[in-house]
């Protein structure tokens, strides 16, 4: 049976490398993407026929809805979804100088905008028996980790608090799923230079972020309401 993957943000970054990967891999592959033109562009420039873009705005309802609807008109289920798609408003402001404007922009992305997809792409998943949801997290949203001096310091409130709702939101719909599936996982591909953070030096590649994602999601193991960085499961 062809195997079919969403990938949300998918125009640039880690997003479009996850893509390609999974399109390499065997995959039939919908790059979700909220511009239309940068959406095309980006399967135009990875030339792969198991390649579709999709019109697709996580902080919209009707977006999703409308891409749902799009995919069930190419296929009955869906394989594997990965949330991808994620905002990072706050770099280089103190938590205690964040707006609650900017807050609410965020976690209207990263935290209900991955809701929402989960929520709406279940029917197809279900349909599937290995079916998987993969969350893309950061490290940073571990608070044992954060705490401890484990990962990078950066104390962004928004961006760091909405991926670890995220976290919250993975461990929550595994419990409720339980071994009837479809599994549901968090990964972080750790430091990664991105538009997201500006392009910072000294982080891995897209491909190499992609690659700590991609082996999860085709892993054999079940990792079914853990999170995970690319050397196993990390504390909450």
């Amino acid at each position: 049976m062809t195997k079919y993957a969403l990938v949300t943000g998918a125009n640039k970054g880690i997003g479009y490398e996850v893509v390609k990967q999974l399109a390499e891999s065997g995959y039939e592959v919908f790059l979700g993407a909220r511009n239309e033109e940068l959406g095309k562009k980006a399967v135009e420039s990875l030339g792969l026929s198991k390649v579709k873009f999709v019109q697709l705005d996580i902080s919209d309802s009707r977006s999703i809805q409308d891409s749902v609807r799009t995919i069930e008109g190419m296929t009955d289920h869906l394989d594997l979804l990965i949330n991808n798609a994620g905002i990072a408003l706050d770099f280089n402001i103190q938590p205690s100088e964040v707006k609650v404007e900017m807050l609410r922009d965020i976690f209207n992305v990263n935290f209900f905008g991955t809701f929402q997809m989960m929520q709406a792409y279940l029917p197809l998943l279900k349909k599937e028996k290995n079916s998987k949801i993969v969350n893309v997290t950061t490290d940073m949203a571990s608070q044992t980790m954060f705490d401890n001096g484990e990962v990078h310091p950066l104390n962004i409130l928004g961006y760091n608090s909405s991926k670890t709702a995220v976290n919250s939101l993975t461990l929550s719909l595994s419990k409720e799923l339980g071994s009837a599936g479809p599994e549901v996982l968090g990964v972080t591909p750790g430091f990664t230079s991105t538009d997201l953070n500006g392009n910072a030096p000294g982080g891995k590649t897209t491909a190499e972020g992609a690659e700590v994602i991609v082996q999860y999601a085709l892993s054999e193991t079940n990792y079914h309401g853990k999170i995970l960085n690319h050397n196993g499961v990390i504390p909450w």
